[in-house]
């Protein structure tokens, strides 16, 4: 066979097409280069004897956790509590309902649901910073009346 640097290209595909053999063309059989993946097996040996490393942020993330539960401290990585407002008067705005609950405590997010054509739907959502200013709204404003309406106030996803 001659050099495969002298040889063109398609001498060497011919070549290579040649020595294959039929199977090649099946796919999965044979054990030649072609379509798909080469199977081997011969480096089932080089199994991890180690365990993966932890990356830096999963440990840290892991020691806030083990703190907040064994010491019983408050979460720095609180996300916030979401509040779900029902009964409301069609009138009630986003406004109104900012103007209210942030007498309570630092809000992170409110909104009134709209319908595809505007109209209110008469329920909304407050999500307060810290659980404890939410806590707090609950008992300062469920059943408490907000333009003619007595407001329902729940707790959305709580984990007490």
């Amino acid at each position: 066979m001659p050099d495969p640097l002298d040889m063109s290209l398609d001498e060497i595909i011919r070549n290579k097409k040649k020595s294959a053999g039929v199977s090649s063309n099946v796919r999965g059989i044979g054990s030649g280069p072609g379509p798909g993946p080469a199977r081997r097996f011969g480096n089932r040996e080089l199994l991890r004897t180690t365990p993966y490393s932890v990356a830096p942020v999963f440990q840290v993330l892991e020691a806030a956790w083990k703190q907040e539960v064994f010491t019983g401290g408050v979460s720095t990585m609180e996300t916030g509590t979401k509040l779900y407002i029902s009964n409301l008067e069609y009138g009630v705005s986003n406004d109104d309902i900012k103007e209210l609950f942030s007498e309570v405590g630092e809000l992170k997010q409110y909104s009134i649901h709209y319908d595809k054509s505007g109209i209110s739907k008469g329920t909304g959502e407050v999500v307060f910073l810290r659980q404890t200013d939410a806590l707090a709204a609950i008992k300062r404003y469920n059943n408490v009346q907000l333009d003619g309406k007595p407001q329902k106030i729940d707790l959305i996803g709580a984990n007490f």
